[in-house]
C-alpha cells in the first residue's frame, strides 16, 4: 500500500509543478502582451520563462513538498464498507484515510469486480456513501469501470455547503464588448471564488485589459497560490507589462465550502452586498485598482455566511445608474426586496432594476454576480 500512496503523492506533486509552471509562463507571455513598446517587459518575461523551465525540470524529480496526512481508516468502516462490497460484486483492499491541509478527507482503495464482468464505478460511490457519514465524489483521474484487476481508486469528501451563482450583464450603449469581466471558479481545493474585474472605460481595450487580469488571477489560482500572492503576482506583472495608467478595479470573494466562512478582496471595488432573508449588510473599501500602486493596496474582509444566505457583487456602472447620493442604500433596497430564491433570475432582476432608474440605459457596462450558499447538512 506504501506504493500506492507514495505514487498518489508523487501525482498530485507532479500536477502542481505543472499547474505553477504554467502559471509564471503566462505571466511571462502577459508582461510581453500588455507592452505596447519598448519596456523592461522582455527582460522580466525572460525571467520568468526561466522559472517555468526550472519548474518543470523539478517535475521530473518531483520534490514537491505536500501537506497531507495519511492514515488506515476506521476499522468499523473498512468491515462495514467490505461486507457491502462483497454483496455489490466488488473486492477492496489497502483502504486508507488522507487529510488534505484544507481539512478534506480522502479515501483511497485497491478495487476489482468479483468474477467477470465490469461494474460502474457508480456502485462503489453509493456503497461508500451508504457506510460514511458524509457525501463523496470519485476524482476525475479515476477510471469509470471496477474490472477482474485491482486498481486504486481515489474519492473525495464533498463540500458541506454547495454553492450556486447566477451572473446578468450589459454593455454600454452599442459597444460591441463589455470592459467587465468575471470568474466563478471551484478549484480543487474546497473553495468557490468570485471575481469581477472592471477595466478603465469601455471597449475593447478595457475587455482585453481586465479578461488578461481575470485570467491571470484564475491560474494563480489553479496553481495553488494563495489570493493574495496572486494578485501580488498579477499587479506586477501588469504594471511592468505597461498597464500604468489603465487601472484594473478587483473584486474578489473566496467562500470556504466547509466553513462558509468568506474573505472579501478588494481592489478600487466597489460595494458588496450580502443578502440574509429580508436584511441586507453593505462591504465598502476605499483601495485602488490593479496598475495603479507597484506594492498592491487592498483590503480584505471577513464575513461568516450561512445556510440561505446570498453574496451580491456588482461593477460600478450598476451603481452609477442611480441617480441618488446614497447609491449602496437604494441597492441594498432593491436586493432587500427580492422575492426569488434563484440567483440567475436574482441577479437579472437586479440589473433590470438598476437601468430602470436611468432611462434603461446603461451609464456604465454593467455586471451582476449573485453566488447562494446553501448547507446540505441540513435536513
Amino acid at each position: 500500500m506504501g506504493d500506492n500512496i507514495y505514487d498518489y503523492v508523487m501525482t498530485y506533486s507532479y500536477n502542481k509543478l505543472e499547474e505553477t509552471a504554467r502559471t509564471f509562463r503566462r505571466l511571462g507571455e502577459a508582461y510581453n502582451s500588455a507592452s505596447d513598446g519598448p519596456s523592461v517587459a522582455p527582460g522580466i518575461s525572460r525571467q520568468l520563462f526561466l522559472v517555468a523551465d526550472t519548474l518543470e525540470e523539478c517535475m521530473t524529480i518531483q520534490s514537491a513538498n505536500i501537506n497531507i496526512s495519511v492514515k488506515s481508516a476506521d476499522k468499523n468502516f473498512i468491515k462495514e464498507l467490505k461486507g457491502k462490497c462483497i454483496i455489490n460484486g466488488i473486492r477492496i483492499k489497502n483502504t486508507r484515510l488522507i487529510t488534505g491541509s484544507n481539512g478534506k478527507h480522502q479515501i483511497i482503495l485497491m478495487a476489482r469486480s468479483v468474477g467477470r464482468g465490469c461494474i460502474s464505478i457508480r456502485r462503489l460511490l453509493s456503497v461508500i456513501a451508504c457506510c460514511s457519514n458524509t457525501g463523496y465524489y470519485s476524482d476525475n483521474m479515476n477510471r469509470t469501470i471496477i474490472n477482474e484487476e485491482f486498481h486504486q481508486y481515489v474519492f473525495v469528501e464533498e463540500d458541506r455547503f454547495r454553492i450556486l451563482s447566477g451572473v446578468s450583464r450589459i454593455n454600454k450603449g452599442k459597444e460591441r464588448y463589455n470592459g467587465d469581466n468575471f470568474l466563478m471558479s471551484h478549484p480543487d481545493c474546497g473553495k468557490a471564488i468570485a471575481a469581477i474585474a472592471d477595466g478603465m472605460g469601455c471597449g475593447k481595450r478595457a475587455f482585453i485589459e481586465s479578461r488578461m487580469v481575470i485570467e491571470l488571477i484564475e491560474n494563480c489560482i489553479k496553481a495553488g497560490f494563495d489570493e493574495k500572492a496572486a494578485l501580488e503576482l498579477v499587479n506586477s506583472a501588469y504594471i511592468a507589462g505597461g498597464g500604468m495608467g489603465n487601472p484594473v478595479t478587483v473584486d474578489m470573494s473566496i467562500i470556504d465550502c466547509q466553513t462558509a466562512y468568506m474573505h472579501c478582496i478588494k481592489l478600487g471595488a466597489v460595494s458588496t452586498f450580502i443578502k440574509r432573508e429580508s436584511c441586507v449588510e453593505i462591504i465598502k473599501s476605499t483601495t485602488l485598482p490593479i496598475g495603479v500602486l507597484e506594492k498592491v493596496d487592498y483590503d480584505c474582509t471577513t464575513k461568516k455566511l450561512y445556510d440561505g444566505d446570498y453574496v451580491v457583487m456588482v461593477s460600478d456602472g450598476i451603481l452609477d445608474n442611480f441617480p441618488c447620493i446614497n447609491k449602496e442604500e437604494q441597492m441594498a433596497d432593491v436586493i432587500s426586496s427580492i422575492s426569488v430564491r434563484e440567483p440567475n433570475a436574482m441577479a437579472a432582476h437586479i440589473l433590470k432594476q438598476s437601468l430602470r432608474c436611468h432611462n434603461n440605459k446603461p451609464s456604465d457596462d454593467c455586471t451582476v454576480m449573485v453566488i447562494g450558499l446553501f448547507d446540505t447538512y441540513r435536513k
